[in-house]
């Protein structure tokens, strides 16, 4: 994707979303597999999850527009790493039963 990005920060486990400046939230990576399987390597990761965050809001459309498909994105930020991009949602409350702080 090519909003997938790597970058350092100061405190890993403190960000905000670089769409909205809004505080991310932790978020437990272990329990979602996602493509092949193999998850994220990484047990917590920082998700944006204000609705009003532009590539949110802008996401439906653009996933419907694009593939004929209705959900959106977040924005997400490894604290392992700094790899960073979107993950994929449905609906408004998906991923968020998964927050830990």
């Amino acid at each position: 994707m090519s909003e997938e990005q790597k970058e350092p920060a100061a405190d890993p486990m403190v960000r905000a979303c670089r769409y909205c400046g809004q505080p991310m939230s932790k978020w437990l990576a272990t329990h979602n597999d996602w493509g092949d399987g193999m998850g994220f390597c990484t047990d917590i990761m920082l998700v944006c999850f204000n609705d009003e965050c532009p590539i949110y809001v802008k996401g439906w459309n653009t996933l419907y527009d694009k593939y004929r498909k209705v959900g959106s994105v977040r924005h997400f930020y490894n604290p392992d790493d700094g790899f960073q991009g979107v993950l994929p949602v449905g609906h408004k409350d998906a991923l968020r039963g998964d927050i830990v702080e």
